[in-house]
């Protein structure tokens, strides 16, 4: 009698394990979203890190019937942001939006960082990536190679502007120069207009920019894009040939955003949202939007995207020790 008693108890413990791990399985998997999603992003409303996390959020929320809660937390080079992101559990309803500033080149760029982004944080889905262009004057009609080799005719003579020491363009520039052989002079200035408009008054020979002001410069037929930074062309200016193409294989660096979420987080939620952004970033209006604030679509699968982080922490690295800068 005993014996069957206990047997019951046993049976009823098990069962009841069951249904927890069950309920458990369900949020991970199948009930989630239940509740609003909080994307923390790290800069200011109004720049490209602000808008294109809402545009893909906002039509999720569409999807899930769950509302997107936006919160900018700028300040310390992203480490606010992503300190408040750690701050909450990690069951997938506080997501950073991550650029490849705050993940990829803080690391080397700072001797003391806050956060570890590959202890800290995991990959959910990338959103768009962000090509960078070289400029020139509008009126000078050479290319990347007579660029070079006038730079090398004339040593410490020609410049270039970027939009601040440590900055991704900063970072890119000095990499070119160790690529090419250039012999450029980085010139840091607050904001990437005044580039164009020193490049315009003939101050500066070159600049490196992002996609959206590369685009403002040469439709008011200030400046000339020269050459892409990344591997590919781009569809927002198809015909300026990537650095590679222009005799220097294998040059690859351009800016990017993505979800991240805090390590821990069930692999069943990240792979959701991951097949979710996909879905998102398929509709003709989203891939407007993102082109027309100078970006690009940009999708991978979680795994995919962990690799691509590791790799381009190393990649970014590189270009801080080349350049010599350092924000400590």
């Amino acid at each position: 009698m005993r014996f069957s008693r206990n047997l019951r108890h046993v049976t009823l413990a098990a069962v009841l394990s069951i249904t927890v791990c069950g309920s458990a399985f369900a949020q991970s998997s199948g009930s989630y979203p239940s509740k609003p999603i909080r994307t923390v992003i790290i800069f200011p409303p109004g720049g490209s890190a602000d808008v294109l996390p809402r545009v893909v959020g906002q039509k999720l929320a569409e999807r899930w019937g769950q509302p997107w809660v936006f919160e900018n937390r700028p300040g310390a080079a992203g480490q606010i942001a992503v300190d408040a992101v750690l701050r909450f559990p990690n069951d997938g309803y506080t997501l950073l939006a991550g650029t490849s500033g705050v993940i990829a080149i803080n690391p080397s760029l700072y001797k003391k960082l806050a956060y570890d982004p590959l202890k800290d944080l995991v990959p959910v889905a990338l959103i768009a990536k962000t090509p960078m262009a070289l400029i020139v004057p509008a009126a000078w009609q050479g290319t990347v190679k007579d660029l070079i080799v006038q730079s090398r005719a004339k040593p410490g003579q020609l410049n270039y502007g970027h939009s601040g020491n440590g900055t991704i363009m900063h970072l890119i520039g000095e990499m070119f120069k160790v690529t090419t052989g250039a012999d450029l002079t980085p010139v840091p200035f607050k904001v990437s207009t005044e580039i164009i408009t020193s490049l315009a008054g003939g101050q500066l020979q070159a600049g490196w920019v992002d996609f959206a002001f590369a685009l403002i410069g040469t439709k008011g037929d200030h400046v000339r894009a020269i050459a892409v930074a990344g591997k590919d062309r781009t569809a927002l200016l198809p015909e300026v040939p990537t650095v590679a193409e222009s005799g220097f294989p294998g040059f690859d660096m351009q800016a990017w955003i993505g979800f991240f979420a805090r390590a821990g987080t069930s692999a069943d939620i990240i792979r959701r949202l991951n097949s979710e952004v996909r879905t998102v970033q398929a509709m003709p209006e989203v891939q407007e939007r993102i082109r027309a604030n100078g970006n690009e679509p940009w999708w991978t699968n979680p795994e995919d995207f962990q690799a691509f982080v590791r790799s381009e922490i190393v990649k970014w690295a590189a270009a801080v020790k080349q350049s010599g800068a350092s924000a400590d």
